[in-house]
């Protein structure tokens, strides 16, 4: 369904049979919001209206970032297909990890994901970060091999390999955003 919030924009709710709880992600024309089943319109409404303030603070913030066009993502693509897979393979073998293979993808919502498998998958959006936060995402996504989880043996592999600064590189990435 699809309504005009007069401060928000177009208003996109979506209902997901999995999702637990609201789900909203503010956007430069509107919001996408994600509900769970029997979530009546009226209660997604005033969640919304709850948190209104912060949502519009957070358009504001997107609305002033540069926005991307289709060609300076293809151009972002282009540069993480030629990098990104070297220097995981760099790391990969300076640490002694394993992986099964390696995707680069289009995702907005995180940097990198370890699947089941060991299949590693990074966002072409680590090209807009600095060397030592790609070098992060890959490492962190590398510790995934050996432990699938954010356990404290994770983040003590995570501190070795990052000469303690694992929580604070972690920090640091969250100044910066995929899209």
């Amino acid at each position: 369904m699809t309504y005009r919030d007069a401060e928000l924009g177009v208003v996109t709710v979506t209902v997901n049979p999995r999702a637990r709880s609201i789900i909203m992600r503010p956007e430069v024309d509107g919001l996408r919001v994600t509900a769970f089943w029997g979530a009546s319109l009226a209660f997604v409404r005033s969640t919304i209206d709850k948190f209104r303030p912060s949502l519009l603070a957070k358009q504001t913030d997107l609305k002033a970032r540069p926005q991307l066009t289709t060609e300076d993502v293809e151009k972002m693509r282009r540069e993480a297909k030629a990098h990104l897979p070297r220097r995981v393979d760099e790391l990969a073998h300076m640490y002694g990890f394993h992986y099964a293979g390696l995707t680069i993808r289009d995702a907005k919502t995180r940097w990198g994901s370890c699947s089941s498998r060991n299949t590693i998958s990074l966002s072409l959006y680590l090209m807009q970060v600095p060397e030592h936060l790609q070098d992060y995402v890959i490492l962190h996504e590398l510790c995934h091999t050996v432990h699938h989880d954010h356990s404290p043996r994770f983040w003590a592999l995570m501190d070795t390999v990052t000469d303690g600064k694992a929580h604070a590189l972690r920090t640091e990435l969250h100044n910066y955003h995929t899209a």
